[in-house]
């Protein structure tokens, strides 16, 4: 069935616009809280993707689980995950990504 009236497609179309800005949140609050360390390097509330290839050693201090990949863009097979308050090395790691 299509909508034909204007004042209630508008109706329609304002709604659904006010609850997805109410929905999505802001793009700082996606991000990491605490610091990322990456191979001694430490990154503040991390968000992204970063390129690592080869030995990792990695310390979570965030709110949130870095996931570990094969590739450098953080599109390749999972290899793992450190959750948070956690530490580990390992041999090679393509990329890290923290939401």
């Amino acid at each position: 069935m299509r909508l034909t009236h204007p004042l209630l497609t508008t109706a329609l179309a304002t709604l659904v616009a006010a609850t997805a800005v109410v929905l999505v949140p802001s793009s700082s609050a996606w991000a990491g809280n605490g610091s990322l360390w990456i191979n001694g390097r430490r990154h503040h509330n991390p968000s992204g993707c970063f390129t690592v290839m080869g030995r990792l050693s990695m310390t979570n201090r965030t709110n949130t689980a870095a996931i570990l990949y094969r590739g450098d863009r953080c599109n390749s097979r999972i290899l793992g995950a450190l959750g948070p308050e956690q530490r580990n090395t390992w041999e090679f790691v393509g990329s890290v990504y923290v939401q």
